[in-house]
């Protein structure tokens, strides 16, 4: 967001590349929840999108097979959101200050599952640290320590989805 004012054309690239995601097919079924105005949908869509897509198929997934490969995917995804969100006027830099508390909220689901990614590997490369037979033991446990720390993820991405639909709704 800092650097997109001093990039030319890297607000205008953002912006299509974040219109052409929300125009896919996934995707464009949360866009109608919204727009349709109803907040139990809405809310429900957004969890799922963001769970399944952000949590899941961006971090934790891929960190299964390639090491912390989710801390560098989700740090990517966190610039790739914040270019189109870079204000370009006043007026867009109140809507960015009073939106981004919830921005804040909900990347803290997305750090939690980075930090799964962290724990994976860790337990996997420092398994005589755990007192483990083998780096498979140690790859095993961090997984288990990975799933422990989905209910905090589950609860913020459902909480802020709720917060999302609720104050879409109510501006729009």
């Amino acid at each position: 967001m800092i650097v997109t004012p001093f990039v030319p054309g890297l607000y205008e690239w953002g912006l299509k590349n974040i219109e052409g995601f929300l125009e896919a097919p996934g995707a464009s079924m949360v866009v109608d929840a919204y727009e349709s105005g109803d907040i139990v949908t809405t809310t429900l869509l957004t969890f799922l999108a963001n769970l399944l897509f952000a949590a899941l198929l961006t971090t934790t997934l891929p960190s299964l097979v390639i090491p912390f490969f989710g801390v560098a995917a989700t740090v990517w995804r966190a610039v790739y959101i914040g270019i189109p969100f870079s204000p370009t006027s006043p007026e867009e830099a109140i809507a960015v200050i009073a939106s981004s508390p919830v921005l804040v909220i909900e990347f803290q689901a997305y750090v939690l599952a980075m930090l799964g990614s962290v724990i994976l590997w860790k337990s996997t490369f420092g398994y005589r640290r755990r007192e483990l037979p083998s780096a498979w033991a140690g790859y095993r446990a961090g997984i288990r320590d990975n799933i422990r720390l989905y209910p905090g993820i589950l609860v913020v991405l459902f909480g802020i989805a709720l917060v999302e639909a609720i104050t879409y709704n109510l501006l729009y």
